[in-house]
């Protein structure tokens, strides 16, 4: 782990992995309150490391220290469930994949969010009040002393070690539980403004980095930014014509702004495109194109071709989408309901 001032998180995070773990490794880049008073209790190895505005740096030197079999890596603000260290444990000592990828779940109230799905009641008590969350998969569990660094001064990931080593992975849905939005409105302003200056920094180092391109892009995408934005999609269209991202990013920015036909145009370009890739290796080619159909029935759907944004929707529902609670919506509204998931 890799932390500053976490008093306020450290200490449920260290309870969830408890009888997971076997040793915790604890990289601190300058707290001035209690985190490392925290990591004590749990006889965590606590190494000092100075700070470089480099994510990637700091994570290397985390794993360095470690001398375990396995690594798993988390974030202050996150924990995992007790019910599931039994899995994880499961998946490790079987040692079919030297790559777990996990499920973040991002706890929010906005359920206008696409990907917005209601608390199970499997992990209640995790959602810690919340309405529901948002998945993302994410790499956070790999073999040690294999060869595998982390990449980016920000947003690191293991990725392109990942293709270099040729190593295969398994995805699962096993969660991480995600408590970013219990921080307050100046905390998340300060770590999205951070965020922005070091991914300029590494763009400057390497502009043709695919991944930090698209960081920006996403970045100023939520800025509502929309002219950057398009940009940095431009840029990544114009070093790889085959990935999806670009075309959805262009067409949503076109959408935002009103312009149906232009929108209609990428994401059907996309559809047509053959590649198995993603930007993010841990996510399915098949949820980039997900989020593609479901931004061209919005079009078609606001264009006034209604039959064909209901054929979608349907399609999706059968299919099992992630997007089915926000489909159902988009469906009443057209005036249309009863459209069943598949099994």
């Amino acid at each position: 782990m890799i932390v500053k001032n976490e008093e306020e998180w450290l200490q449920r995070c260290l309870d969830s992995i408890k009888g997971l773990v076997d040793e915790i490794i604890i990289v601190d880049t300058g707290s001035t309150d209690n985190t490392k008073e925290i990591a004590k209790k749990f006889k965590a190895k606590i190494f000092d490391f100075t700070w470089k505005d480099n994510f990637a740096d700091a994570r290397n030197f985390s794993i360095s220290k470690a001398t375990g079999s396995w690594i798993l890596w988390l974030d202050a603000d996150e924990t995992i469930a007790q019910k599931d260290h039994s899995l994880l444990k499961k998946l490790v000592a079987e040692e079919q994949f030297p790559i777990i990828v996990l499920e973040q779940r991002h706890y929010t109230n906005d359920a206008k969010n696409p990907l917005f799905k209601k608390i199970d009641a499997r992990y209640e008590k995790e959602a810690q009040g919340f309405a529901g969350y948002y998945p993302t998969l994410i790499t956070r569990l790999f073999k040690n002393n294999v060869g595998l660094q982390f990449d980016g001064a920000v947003h690191e990931t293991i990725d392109k070690s990942m293709q270099r080593l040729g190593l295969k992975f398994l995805r699962t849905d096993i969660p991480i539980h995600h408590y970013q939005n219990m921080k307050s409105d100046a905390q998340m302003k300060d770590k999205k403004e951070k965020y922005a200056k070091l991914l300029e920094e590494k763009e400057k180092n390497d502009p043709a980095d695919i991944k930090t391109l698209h960081d920006l892009a996403i970045t100023n995408l939520q800025k509502q930014d929309f002219k950057t934005a398009f940009s940095y999609f431009k840029k990544i269209y114009d070093l790889d014509q085959e990935l999806l991202e670009p075309y959805l990013g262009m067409g949503l920015i076109w959408a935002k702004r009103g312009d149906y036909a232009r929108a209609t145009k990428f994401f059907l370009t996309a559809m047509n495109k053959k590649t198995t890739r993603t930007i993010e290796l841990s996510i399915p080619i098949e949820q980039v194109r997900e989020n593609i159909l479901f931004n061209l029935g919005i079009c078609w759907m606001k264009s006034g071709q209604q039959t064909k944004a209901v054929q979608i929707f349907k399609d999706m529902i059968r299919l099992n989408s992630r997007y089915t609670p926000m489909i159902q919506e988009k469906l009443k509204e057209l005036g249309v309901v009863g459209t069943k998931k598949a099994g």
